[in-house]
Protein backbone atom coordinates (compact mmCIF):
# COMPACT_ATOMS: atom_id res chain seq x y z
CA UNK A 1 0.00 0.00 0.00
CA UNK A 2 1.54 3.52 -1.18
CA UNK A 3 1.92 6.12 1.86
CA UNK A 4 1.78 10.04 1.62
CA UNK A 5 3.93 12.06 3.63
CA UNK A 6 1.50 14.89 4.60
CA UNK A 7 4.41 16.71 6.51
CA UNK A 8 5.25 19.04 3.31
CA UNK A 9 6.35 22.44 4.04
CA UNK A 10 4.95 25.86 2.60
CA UNK A 11 4.62 29.58 2.87
CA UNK A 12 1.63 30.21 5.79
CA UNK A 13 -0.33 33.47 4.74
CA UNK A 14 1.44 36.05 6.74
CA UNK A 15 4.42 35.27 5.25
CA UNK A 16 2.88 35.77 2.00
CA UNK A 17 1.84 38.70 2.60
CA UNK A 18 5.02 39.97 4.15
CA UNK A 19 7.08 39.29 1.03
CA UNK A 20 4.62 41.26 -1.34
CA UNK A 21 4.88 43.68 1.20
CA UNK A 22 8.70 43.86 1.04
CA UNK A 23 8.21 43.87 -2.46
CA UNK A 24 6.17 46.79 -2.80
CA UNK A 25 8.34 49.00 -0.32
CA UNK A 26 11.40 47.77 -2.82
CA UNK A 27 9.77 48.48 -6.01
CA UNK A 28 8.23 51.92 -4.72
CA UNK A 29 11.79 53.25 -3.01
CA UNK A 30 13.22 51.82 -6.78
CA UNK A 31 10.79 53.68 -8.88
CA UNK A 32 10.98 57.03 -6.76
CA UNK A 33 14.40 56.57 -6.87
CA UNK A 34 14.57 56.47 -11.08
CA UNK A 35 11.52 59.00 -11.12
CA UNK A 36 14.06 61.70 -8.96
CA UNK A 37 16.97 61.12 -10.91
CA UNK A 38 14.88 61.69 -13.83
CA UNK A 39 13.48 64.83 -12.83
CA UNK A 40 17.19 66.27 -11.47
CA UNK A 41 18.34 65.30 -14.97
CA UNK A 42 15.59 67.14 -16.77
CA UNK A 43 16.56 70.19 -14.17
CA UNK A 44 19.85 69.93 -15.02
CA UNK A 45 19.69 69.93 -18.49
CA UNK A 46 17.30 73.08 -18.84
CA UNK A 47 19.95 74.76 -16.12
CA UNK A 48 22.98 73.79 -18.40
CA UNK A 49 20.77 74.99 -21.69
CA UNK A 50 20.15 77.94 -19.76
CA UNK A 51 23.68 78.62 -19.18
CA UNK A 52 24.55 78.10 -22.55
CA UNK A 53 22.09 80.00 -24.20
CA UNK A 54 22.94 83.37 -21.98
CA UNK A 55 26.23 83.04 -23.16
CA UNK A 56 25.21 82.60 -26.80
CA UNK A 57 23.34 85.79 -26.49
CA UNK A 58 26.06 88.01 -25.05
CA UNK A 59 28.37 86.51 -27.50
CA UNK A 60 26.59 87.45 -30.47
CA UNK A 61 25.18 91.03 -29.32
CA UNK A 62 28.91 91.83 -28.19
CA UNK A 63 30.28 90.12 -31.74
CA UNK A 64 27.75 93.41 -33.75
CA UNK A 65 28.53 95.92 -30.78
CA UNK A 66 32.14 95.61 -31.49
CA UNK A 67 31.63 96.34 -35.39
CA UNK A 68 28.55 98.63 -34.64
CA UNK A 69 28.82 101.64 -37.48
CA UNK A 70 32.05 100.15 -39.17
CA UNK A 71 33.35 103.58 -39.40
CA UNK A 72 30.12 104.66 -41.06
CA UNK A 73 30.47 108.32 -41.77
CA UNK A 74 27.08 109.78 -40.54
CA UNK A 75 28.51 113.18 -40.80
CA UNK A 76 28.86 112.74 -44.59
CA UNK A 77 25.98 114.96 -46.12
CA UNK A 78 25.71 112.91 -49.20
CA UNK A 79 25.08 109.92 -47.39
CA UNK A 80 21.95 108.76 -46.42
CA UNK A 81 20.99 107.10 -43.10
CA UNK A 82 20.94 103.32 -43.27
CA UNK A 83 17.41 102.24 -42.63
CA UNK A 84 16.32 103.33 -39.41
CA UNK A 85 19.75 104.16 -37.67
CA UNK A 86 18.76 107.90 -37.16
CA UNK A 87 17.41 110.19 -34.70
CA UNK A 88 15.72 113.51 -35.09
CA UNK A 89 16.63 116.86 -34.11
CA UNK A 90 14.06 119.30 -34.50
CA UNK A 91 12.99 118.68 -37.73
CA UNK A 92 16.75 116.90 -39.21
CA UNK A 93 16.97 113.72 -39.69
CA UNK A 94 20.73 112.67 -38.27
CA UNK A 95 21.81 109.29 -39.28
CA UNK A 96 23.88 107.09 -36.51
CA UNK A 97 25.92 103.75 -36.74
CA UNK A 98 24.52 102.73 -32.97
CA UNK A 99 21.38 103.88 -32.06
CA UNK A 100 20.24 103.14 -28.47
CA UNK A 101 16.56 102.76 -27.48
CA UNK A 102 15.83 103.01 -23.80
CA UNK A 103 12.76 101.81 -23.37
CA UNK A 104 11.35 104.43 -21.28
CA UNK A 105 13.59 106.82 -21.79
CA UNK A 106 12.19 109.62 -19.38
CA UNK A 107 12.08 107.11 -16.48
CA UNK A 108 11.91 103.48 -14.95
CA UNK A 109 11.56 101.06 -17.38
CA UNK A 110 8.52 98.21 -17.96
CA UNK A 111 10.15 96.22 -20.18
CA UNK A 112 13.23 95.25 -22.22
CA UNK A 113 15.82 97.82 -23.73
CA UNK A 114 16.36 97.28 -27.89
CA UNK A 115 19.48 98.52 -29.93
CA UNK A 116 20.24 99.03 -33.39
CA UNK A 117 23.18 99.84 -35.61
CA UNK A 118 24.93 99.52 -38.65
CA UNK A 119 26.71 96.76 -39.96
CA UNK A 120 28.04 95.15 -42.86
CA UNK A 121 25.42 92.89 -44.47
CA UNK A 122 28.69 90.44 -45.39
CA UNK A 123 31.19 91.15 -43.60
CA UNK A 124 34.05 89.47 -46.01
CA UNK A 125 32.32 91.66 -48.57
CA UNK A 126 33.38 92.26 -52.31
CA UNK A 127 36.68 93.46 -53.59
CA UNK A 128 37.57 96.65 -56.02
CA UNK A 129 38.72 95.37 -59.54
CA UNK A 130 39.95 98.43 -60.65
CA UNK A 131 42.19 101.15 -58.23
CA UNK A 132 39.86 104.25 -57.10
CA UNK A 133 40.92 108.11 -56.17
CA UNK A 134 44.43 107.50 -57.45
CA UNK A 135 47.35 107.49 -55.37
CA UNK A 136 48.90 110.09 -52.89
CA UNK A 137 50.62 111.62 -55.69
CA UNK A 138 48.51 111.26 -58.38
CA UNK A 139 45.32 112.05 -56.87
CA UNK A 140 42.20 111.38 -59.15
CA UNK A 141 38.95 111.90 -58.75
CA UNK A 142 36.16 109.17 -59.47
CA UNK A 143 32.64 109.39 -58.77
CA UNK A 144 31.82 105.20 -59.30
CA UNK A 145 33.66 102.15 -58.20
CA UNK A 146 34.31 99.07 -60.43
CA UNK A 147 33.72 95.48 -59.29
CA UNK A 148 33.44 91.77 -60.88
CA UNK A 149 30.09 90.73 -62.30
CA UNK A 150 29.67 88.04 -59.95
CA UNK A 151 30.02 90.67 -56.77
CA UNK A 152 27.40 92.86 -58.60
CA UNK A 153 24.98 89.55 -58.89
CA UNK A 154 25.51 88.72 -55.47
CA UNK A 155 25.23 92.40 -53.80
CA UNK A 156 22.02 92.89 -55.37
CA UNK A 157 20.70 89.85 -54.35
CA UNK A 158 21.70 91.09 -50.32
CA UNK A 159 19.63 94.10 -51.20
CA UNK A 160 21.68 96.32 -52.73
CA UNK A 161 19.98 98.85 -54.44
CA UNK A 162 19.64 102.65 -55.67
CA UNK A 163 19.58 104.45 -52.05
CA UNK A 164 21.65 101.79 -50.19
CA UNK A 165 25.06 102.55 -48.33
CA UNK A 166 28.07 101.02 -49.01
CA UNK A 167 31.47 101.16 -47.57
CA UNK A 168 34.55 101.15 -49.44
CA UNK A 169 37.44 99.24 -47.16
CA UNK A 170 35.44 100.21 -43.83
CA UNK A 171 36.48 103.70 -44.26
CA UNK A 172 34.08 105.48 -46.37
CA UNK A 173 30.54 105.38 -46.62
CA UNK A 174 28.64 106.41 -49.90
CA UNK A 175 25.01 106.28 -51.00
CA UNK A 176 24.52 104.29 -53.92
CA UNK A 177 22.88 106.48 -57.06
CA UNK A 178 23.64 104.18 -59.85
CA UNK A 179 23.82 100.32 -59.65
CA UNK A 180 25.42 98.66 -63.46
CA UNK A 181 26.31 95.67 -64.05
CA UNK A 182 30.18 96.06 -63.27
CA UNK A 183 30.19 99.08 -61.25
CA UNK A 184 28.10 101.29 -58.41
CA UNK A 185 28.14 105.22 -59.20
CA UNK A 186 27.84 108.10 -56.89
CA UNK A 187 26.17 110.76 -58.59
CA UNK A 188 27.60 113.61 -60.16
CA UNK A 189 30.24 115.93 -58.24
CA UNK A 190 30.21 112.79 -55.37
CA UNK A 191 33.78 111.71 -55.30
CA UNK A 192 35.61 109.24 -53.57
CA UNK A 193 37.35 110.86 -51.24
CA UNK A 194 40.61 108.60 -50.76
CA UNK A 195 42.98 106.44 -52.70
CA UNK A 196 41.72 102.27 -52.55
CA UNK A 197 43.52 99.80 -54.60
CA UNK A 198 42.38 96.54 -56.63
CA UNK A 199 41.07 94.13 -54.14
CA UNK A 200 40.03 96.81 -51.62
CA UNK A 201 37.07 95.40 -49.85
CA UNK A 202 33.46 96.59 -50.53
CA UNK A 203 30.34 96.28 -47.67
CA UNK A 204 26.62 96.74 -48.29
CA UNK A 205 25.73 98.39 -44.96
CA UNK A 206 22.27 97.60 -43.10
CA UNK A 207 20.62 98.77 -39.93
CA UNK A 208 20.45 95.63 -37.82
CA UNK A 209 17.93 95.69 -34.81
CA UNK A 210 18.39 93.57 -31.41
CA UNK A 211 14.96 93.52 -29.05
CA UNK A 212 13.17 90.72 -27.35
CA UNK A 213 10.07 89.32 -28.40
CA UNK A 214 7.65 88.21 -25.78
CA UNK A 215 4.44 85.24 -26.38
CA UNK A 216 4.56 85.50 -29.88
CA UNK A 217 4.85 81.79 -31.33
CA UNK A 218 4.86 82.71 -34.85
CA UNK A 219 8.04 84.90 -33.97
CA UNK A 220 9.86 82.30 -31.33
CA UNK A 221 7.86 79.26 -31.98
CA UNK A 222 6.41 79.39 -28.69
CA UNK A 223 5.35 81.65 -25.51
CA UNK A 224 8.67 81.72 -24.49
CA UNK A 225 10.16 84.94 -25.35
CA UNK A 226 13.11 85.40 -27.36
CA UNK A 227 15.86 87.41 -28.46
CA UNK A 228 15.48 88.41 -32.38
CA UNK A 229 17.88 90.13 -34.34
CA UNK A 230 15.94 92.06 -37.24
CA UNK A 231 12.98 90.09 -36.41
CA UNK A 232 14.82 86.59 -36.54
CA UNK A 233 14.95 84.44 -33.39
CA UNK A 234 18.47 83.82 -32.21
CA UNK A 235 18.38 82.54 -28.95
CA UNK A 236 15.19 81.19 -26.62
CA UNK A 237 14.66 82.18 -23.11
CA UNK A 238 15.81 85.52 -22.98
CA UNK A 239 13.45 87.88 -21.45
CA UNK A 240 15.32 90.90 -20.23
CA UNK A 241 18.29 93.33 -22.35
CA UNK A 242 18.97 95.97 -20.16
CA UNK A 243 21.68 98.60 -22.10
CA UNK A 244 23.32 101.21 -20.29
CA UNK A 245 26.26 103.94 -21.94
CA UNK A 246 29.60 105.09 -20.88
CA UNK A 247 30.58 108.19 -23.32
CA UNK A 248 32.72 111.08 -23.75
CA UNK A 249 31.66 114.40 -24.34
CA UNK A 250 28.06 114.09 -23.73
CA UNK A 251 27.74 115.73 -20.39
CA UNK A 252 29.44 119.02 -20.22
CA UNK A 253 28.79 119.58 -16.41
CA UNK A 254 32.07 120.00 -13.86
CA UNK A 255 34.05 118.38 -13.74
CA UNK A 256 33.75 117.55 -17.11
CA UNK A 257 35.57 119.77 -19.93
CA UNK A 258 32.88 120.95 -22.66
CA UNK A 259 34.29 118.83 -25.38
CA UNK A 260 35.33 115.29 -25.58
CA UNK A 261 38.66 115.22 -24.46
CA UNK A 262 39.43 110.78 -24.74
CA UNK A 263 38.08 110.29 -21.04
CA UNK A 264 34.76 109.10 -19.99
CA UNK A 265 32.58 111.53 -18.83
CA UNK A 266 31.80 111.78 -14.94
CA UNK A 267 27.85 111.51 -14.53
CA UNK A 268 27.95 110.48 -10.93
CA UNK A 269 30.46 112.96 -9.30
CA UNK A 270 32.87 110.59 -8.18
CA UNK A 271 35.74 112.18 -9.99
CA UNK A 272 37.64 114.56 -7.89
CA UNK A 273 40.82 117.11 -7.39
CA UNK A 274 40.66 116.94 -11.22
CA UNK A 275 41.46 113.06 -10.72
CA UNK A 276 39.34 111.23 -12.98
CA UNK A 277 37.39 108.21 -11.97
CA UNK A 278 35.66 105.82 -13.79
CA UNK A 279 32.94 103.88 -11.95
CA UNK A 280 29.38 101.94 -12.57
CA UNK A 281 27.40 105.33 -12.31
CA UNK A 282 29.24 106.35 -15.38
CA UNK A 283 27.29 104.35 -17.39
CA UNK A 284 24.06 106.13 -18.07
CA UNK A 285 20.49 104.27 -19.66
CA UNK A 286 17.55 106.95 -19.79
CA UNK A 287 17.31 109.46 -22.68
CA UNK A 288 17.02 109.99 -25.81
CA UNK A 289 20.10 110.13 -27.40
CA UNK A 290 18.95 112.75 -29.37
CA UNK A 291 19.43 115.70 -28.03
CA UNK A 292 23.34 117.43 -28.41
CA UNK A 293 25.51 117.04 -26.97
CA UNK A 294 24.46 113.26 -25.70
CA UNK A 295 24.25 112.13 -29.23
CA UNK A 296 25.23 107.99 -30.38
CA UNK A 297 28.75 109.31 -31.95
CA UNK A 298 29.73 110.07 -28.37
CA UNK A 299 29.41 106.56 -27.27
CA UNK A 300 32.57 104.57 -26.20
CA UNK A 301 31.12 101.75 -24.16
CA UNK A 302 28.04 100.05 -23.99
CA UNK A 303 27.03 97.65 -20.47
CA UNK A 304 24.40 94.73 -21.79
CA UNK A 305 22.44 93.35 -19.24
CA UNK A 306 20.64 90.27 -20.17
CA UNK A 307 18.45 87.56 -17.90
CA UNK A 308 17.47 84.60 -19.35
CA UNK A 309 15.50 81.67 -17.98
CA UNK A 310 14.67 77.99 -19.28
CA UNK A 311 11.49 77.65 -21.94
CA UNK A 312 9.65 75.32 -19.68
CA UNK A 313 8.79 75.89 -15.78
CA UNK A 314 10.93 73.79 -13.33
CA UNK A 315 9.43 70.60 -11.67
CA UNK A 316 9.94 69.59 -8.55
CA UNK A 317 12.15 66.63 -8.22
CA UNK A 318 8.91 64.71 -6.57
CA UNK A 319 6.59 62.43 -7.65
CA UNK A 320 3.85 64.44 -8.52
CA UNK A 321 5.76 66.89 -10.56
CA UNK A 322 5.38 69.95 -8.82
CA UNK A 323 6.32 73.22 -9.77
CA UNK A 324 9.31 74.37 -8.37
CA UNK A 325 9.30 77.32 -6.25
CA UNK A 326 12.25 79.87 -6.52
CA UNK A 327 11.86 82.30 -3.59
CA UNK A 328 14.38 84.93 -4.89
CA UNK A 329 12.24 87.73 -5.60
CA UNK A 330 12.17 89.40 -9.16
CA UNK A 331 15.47 89.69 -11.08
CA UNK A 332 16.43 93.68 -11.31
CA UNK A 333 18.47 95.02 -13.99
CA UNK A 334 19.42 98.40 -15.01
CA UNK A 335 16.37 100.43 -14.15
CA UNK A 336 13.76 97.52 -14.99
CA UNK A 337 11.98 95.87 -12.51
CA UNK A 338 9.76 93.09 -13.57
CA UNK A 339 7.40 93.07 -10.51
CA UNK A 340 6.05 96.54 -11.62
CA UNK A 341 5.66 95.06 -15.59
CA UNK A 342 2.03 94.87 -16.16
CA UNK A 343 0.36 91.29 -15.91
CA UNK A 344 3.52 90.17 -13.42
CA UNK A 345 2.26 87.34 -11.67
CA UNK A 346 4.95 86.38 -8.78
CA UNK A 347 3.69 82.70 -8.09
CA UNK A 348 4.38 81.84 -12.38
CA UNK A 349 7.58 84.19 -11.79
CA UNK A 350 9.03 82.06 -9.49
CA UNK A 351 8.43 78.71 -10.89
CA UNK A 352 11.51 79.26 -13.46
CA UNK A 353 15.39 80.03 -12.69
CA UNK A 354 16.91 82.40 -13.98
CA UNK A 355 20.77 83.59 -15.34
CA UNK A 356 22.00 87.04 -15.63
CA UNK A 357 24.70 87.62 -17.64
CA UNK A 358 26.82 91.67 -17.58
CA UNK A 359 29.13 92.19 -20.19
CA UNK A 360 31.00 95.79 -21.08
CA UNK A 361 31.66 96.01 -24.74
CA UNK A 362 33.51 98.78 -26.30
CA UNK A 363 32.39 99.79 -29.88
CA UNK A 364 35.09 100.11 -32.08
CA UNK A 365 34.13 101.75 -35.11
CA UNK A 366 31.72 104.78 -34.13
Amino acid sequence: MRRFDLNQQGFTLVELMAAVLITVVIVTATMTTVVTSNRANVVNTQVADTQQNVRLAIDLLGRDIKLASFNYNATDSSTNSVGACNVTIGTIVKPVGLLPQDQTPAGADTGPDSLSMVLPVNTAGWTLTAAVGGTPGAKTYENSISLSGAAMTEMVAQGLVVGSTISIGGALSKTVQAVNATSIGFGNGNFVDGQFPIGTPVFLMQCVRYQIVANTPATCGSNTPCLVRNNVPLVDGVEDMQVTYACDGCNRAAPNPWSADGIIDDQDGSSSGGVPTFTQGDFVSNGSWALSPRMPDKIRLAQVSLVVRPTNADNGLDEKGSKAVNTIGPVIIGDHDPSTDAGYDATVYQQQRRRVVVRTIQPRNL
